[in-house]
């Protein structure tokens, strides 16, 4: 009988979100957010920016000030331009979570753990990567979480089960947290993905650990 194959990720490690106070409508776009602790080359995941939405998603950044940095396309570096719409504001920030690479895999369990009073809600999304169209090599086929979706970023939300409860929730409806220290499991059928993540929006306190346990079943 053959060994179970596994492997164990930290999607995110003791990170607290960040307000987004405003961002240019312009190449490339400038966020404001106080006090972000980014430096340049940093991933960051940004959500819930009105207007100019086209700062949503996991962009690479370029530090500009203690309170303010630049977004680069994760995989080009190109500038990443405003959508045209105007100056953005809200939302929230924080260091992006891992893009795990899952087609070897049948199954995750996340472990949701948080220090002090937590309230988000987390999506469980998934993809199994860009049109062959849609992106150049050397860039990946990965698609950008977060950001809106669309035929050349597909991506869907996943349903998960609460380990507790046995409850389903619909990957787009997510989990809703709200309390302090909360340690909480959930599986997560990911059978033919290839891509997987998790989206955290409506994050107005808290810190988060949020570990992933890969299995294949057999």
């Amino acid at each position: 009988m053959s060994k179970r194959k596994t492997a164990e990720y930290t999607l995110l490690d003791a990170v607290t979100p960040v307000a987004v106070v405003s961002s240019t409508d312009a190449t490339p776009i400038v966020v404001t957010a106080t006090s972000h602790l980014l430096e340049t080359g940093d991933l960051v995941m940004i959500g819930g920016h009105t207007t100019n939405i086209a700062a949503n998603g996991i962009r690479r950044i370029t530090k500009l000030s203690a309170n303010s940095y630049s977004l680069q396309d994760y995989d080009t570096g190109a500038d990443v331009p405003g959508t045209g719409a105007g100056a953005g504001s809200g939302g929230d920030m924080m260091v992006a979570p891992k893009i795990l690479l899952v087609e070897d895999f049948r199954n995750i369990v996340l472990q949701v753990i948080t220090s002090g009073s937590a309230n988000f809600t987390l999506n469980p999304a998934g993809s199994l990567g860009k049109l062959r169209a849609d992106y150049v090599a050397p860039a990946s086929d990965t698609p950008n979480f977060g950001a809106s979706v669309s035929k050349t970023n597909p991506y869907t939300f996943v349903q998960i089960i609460d380990l507790d409860t046995a409850a389903t929730v619909d990957g787009a409806t997510g989990i809703t947290s709200a309390g302090s220290d909360i340690s909480k499991a959930y599986e997560v059928n990911i059978n033919a993905l290839k891509y997987f993540t998790v989206v955290l929006t409506a994050w107005v306190a808290g810190t988060i650990t949020i570990k992933a346990l890969l299995s294949d079943n057999e």
